[in-house]
């Protein structure tokens, strides 16, 4: 954040921008992601066969699941670890915007302490303390830069907000834009998979249906409730990688189709393969039996001839 800040003079964009790097760097992992996830749904309407098949039988079930899988060259856990790559990442950032003077610019907590003296802030939390230093940071910074050496000239504001200051249920003002930001492109993200979804042809049982319902009203909940709870910054950070993942899913999920249509014919091609081999072999093997039962009677018959002409000799010697 601090080397970005640095080359573009601004904080909303270098969060921007840090969000877009992230998601550059986790893409191989996100890329194993998404193939995971388009894989497990391609080979979904065998998976409802193989359930109302085994319905009451589930250990037989789990054994037939597993080795479609294998058949299908499918791994049910791939897409976890992107999913886990992305708490460090947040858990820091959350850091970096919670507490900007001491993460993001490498102030001590006692020069911190005397910063909020200097501003005449008092008789409140650390925490509190810090976020009134960070809104009054860059309007005094003249004063604060003769006490402190080497200061840098942080406007917190990013296009009229104090991305520093956390919005608050009780008080309605221009923060409220960023939770409500939040929710609508977390909806839109969720509109976005559904889209792609039914694009692909995914198929599923009622329970799945309601579980993706009802994650489609809560994930956009839980970010307008956290971005009411947290700094205004890491909104910014969730707004910013819901659109990065809305532009991913638009250029991923084509692609897997594309390629998951293209298995799936390479698949059916080679079935059809091995039937016709196994249809050709079927027919060699009654071909060779009739030859075999053929032979067999030639050879009948010619013992027998030879034996009555065996006969004959012997009745003609006996004469």
């Amino acid at each position: 954040m601090h080397f970005i800040y640095e080359g573009v003079g601004s904080y909303g964009l270098s969060i921007i921008l840090f969000t877009l790097l992230t998601q550059i760097i986790l893409l191989p992992f996100n890329w194993k992601q998404k193939k995971g996830m388009m894989d497990v749904q391609r080979i979904q309407p065998k998976m409802l066969e193989l359930q109302k098949k085994y319905a009451n039988n589930r250990e037989k079930y789990a054994q037939e699941v597993q080795k479609l899988y294998d058949e299908e060259g499918v791994s049910p856990l791939s897409g976890c670890l992107p999913m886990l790559l992305t708490l460090p990442i947040m858990m820091g950032l959350y850091y970096v915007v919670a507490q900007p003077l001491r993460y993001f610019m490498g102030l001590s907590t006692e020069e911190i302490a005397k910063m909020a003296e200097l501003l005449n802030i008092e008789g409140q939390s650390t925490i509190q303390m810090q976020a009134q230093v960070v809104a009054q940071y860059f309007d005094n910074f003249n004063l604060l830069s003769q006490h402190f050496d080497g200061l840098m000239k942080v406007d917190f504001n990013f296009l009229g907000i104090n991305l520093a200051l956390t919005p608050s249920f009780k008080e309605f003002n221009i923060l409220w834009i960023v939770p409500i930001l939040s929710g609508a492109t977390a909806f839109l993200q969720s509109y976005v998979m559904r889209l792609m979804q039914k694009r692909q042809g995914v198929v599923q049982d009622a329970s799945a249906n309601a579980s993706a319902a009802m994650m489609n009203v809560m994930m956009p909940a839980m970010s307008i409730y956290f971005g009411f709870i947290l700094p205004a910054g890491l909104g910014v950070y969730w707004i910013s990688r819901n659109i990065f993942s809305v532009i991913q899913e638009l250029i991923l999920t084509p692609y897997f189709i594309k390629k998951g249509r293209e298995k799936e014919a390479q698949m059916i091609a080679e079935q059809e393969e091995k039937k016709k081999l196994r249809q050709e072999q079927m027919a060699q093997r009654r071909l060779e039996q009739s030859q075999q039962a053929k032979s067999g009677k030639e050879k009948g018959k010619q013992s027998g001839k030879n034996k009555e002409t065996k006969d004959a000799s012997q009745d003609d010697g006996q004469v």
